[in-house]
């Protein structure tokens, strides 16, 4: 059976390099983008709260907030960039978004100042970010076509999770092996600021490759390859437009309803270190953990890819997100790592289901020209499971996983983050018909697309 599926594998690897090569250039500069984009993120994201209480003596609720403020200024910044995202173009987004990103974090890892930190999680470092993830999804839209814009996606999920397989580990080791801190440049770092200069670094190479590479392009569906000239229509126009377009809300309602199962990753970052050192000792290797998660990802979404062609997006949604929603219920056991590595397994297995379908279904319901607007005012409410994880994580590891082992109930942690992240697939089942009005007819051409290609997305 291993066998057989290597032998698949392999094929539709083949497969999927052939499709890809079809596209311009700018698409595969689209990956390198992403995979550094993600690992600078994964890397910081994963010890932010330990950076904060560390560094500035952060309580676990002041650093959970703090987490989330950050987190919840991208909704901010999100809401006012996506129009301008539309009109800039993907090249010159990027390009502003990777100066910025290389500055805020390149300053955050030589910093020691607590004001001056919050002052660019607030700032520069979301403003920077809200550049980033929607535009490379839109550039994904623009430098593929019918023909392989379903593995484009498969594809650029991939990538993510490639890096954070890779922050994970690079995370753990710089604990064990900068323990004690590294002079570069007469500076001292110590190993968690290390690993923000390492993304500062990462970002950097962003700021090169758009420069050398990218052009504002559009693939056209005969394979032709044009310039990309943005629509001129002023924003009020465009906003009047979007808000009649009853398609629109019933996006934002989808959106909405993930919340609650989009709130286990954000655990993951925020949460999960914390609990695993208390629990398990300083020594607890959360950053190999943590790279469960992608890895099994990067093998599942091939296949389930593979062998879901053709089933419609809400299904294979439903489905993933009860997975990925009841597996923190599994945390609940006990302080185990056989537990923390069942609850990343069937965590993996749902998001491996259910996300990479949802990158392709926004950029399908968006309008042609107004992708920028229509994922950032979408989006508004994932871009807010920061700002509730941040602060949920804060509260429940200060009164239920304390520092204080006499006083610790982290069972009863789990288990209410379990309640909220298995709402998610509860309230979709709820309000299936009203998003299926959307996905139904969307699906459609959807359906005839996988039938002669792949499948996938986030």
């Amino acid at each position: 059976m291993w066998r057989q599926y290597f032998v698949f594998w392999i094929e539709k690897t083949l497969e999927t390099i052939r499709l890809l090569n079809q596209s311009p250039r700018e698409l595969w500069l689209i990956y390198v983008i992403k995979f550094l984009s993600s690992f600078s993120y994964f890397s910081y994201s994963l010890i932010l709260t330990l950076y904060l209480s560390s560094e500035f003596d952060f309580s676990d609720e002041r650093a959970g907030w703090t987490f989330g403020a950050y987190g919840f200024m991208s909704v901010l910044y999100g809401m006012s960039l996506g129009w301008i995202v539309d009109y800039l173009g993907v090249r010159y987004a990027l390009l502003l978004g990777a100066v910025l990103g290389t500055f805020s974090r390149w300053l955050l890892a030589f910093s020691s100042s607590s004001r001056l930190v919050v002052f660019f999680l607030y700032t520069f470092l979301p403003f920077s970010e809200s550049l980033g993830i929607p535009v490379m999804t839109i550039g994904i839209k623009r430098y593929s076509n019918s023909n392989n814009r379903t593995i484009a996606y498969s594809m650029f999920y991939t990538f993510m999770n490639i890096a954070a397989l890779v922050a994970g580990p690079v995370v753990d080791m710089s604990r064990r092996w900068f323990g004690k801190g590294l002079v570069i440049w007469g500076h001292s770092f110590d190993s968690l600021q290390l690993i923000i200069l390492c993304g500062s670094v990462s970002t950097f190479f962003i700021v090169l490759i758009v420069l050398w590479g990218m052009r504002d392009i559009q693939y056209t569906e005969s394979g032709d390859i044009c310039s990309y000239r943005s629509h001129s229509t002023p924003l009020g126009i465009q906003l009047k437009e979007v808000f009649m377009d009853s398609t629109f809300w019933r996006l934002a309602l989808f959106m909405f309803l993930l919340v609650g199962v989009r709130l286990v990753f954000r655990h993951m970052d925020a949460t999960l270190p914390k609990y695993m050192i208390r629990e398990l000792g300083e020594d607890a290797p959360f950053g190999a953990f943590y790279a469960i998660n992608p890895f099994l990802v990067i093998i599942l979404v091939p296949l389930i890819g593979m062998l879901s062609k053709g089933v419609d997006s809400f299904p294979m949604i439903l489905y993933g997100s009860f997975l990925s929603g009841g597996s923190v219920f599994i945390l609940c056991i006990g302080p185990y790592y056989i537990c923390i590595a069942s609850f990343l397994i069937v965590l993996s297995i749902g998001e491996a289901i259910y996300s990479p379908r949802v990158y392709e279904y926004t950029m399908q319901v968006s309008g042609e020209g107004r992708e920028g607007l229509y994922t950032s005012l979408a989006s508004i409410p994932l871009f807010g499971v920061v700002l509730v994880a941040g602060g949920m994580s804060g509260y429940l590891l200060q009164h239920f996983c304390s520092i204080e082992k006499t006083t610790r109930h982290c069972s009863m942690m789990w288990a209410l983050i379990g309640l909220f992240s298995f709402s998610s697939p509860c309230l979709l089942y709820l309000f299936r018909n009203v998003i299926q009005g959307v996905t139904t007819s969307l699906d459609v051409s959807h359906t005839t697309t996988l039938e002669e290609d792949t499948l996938i997305n986030s």
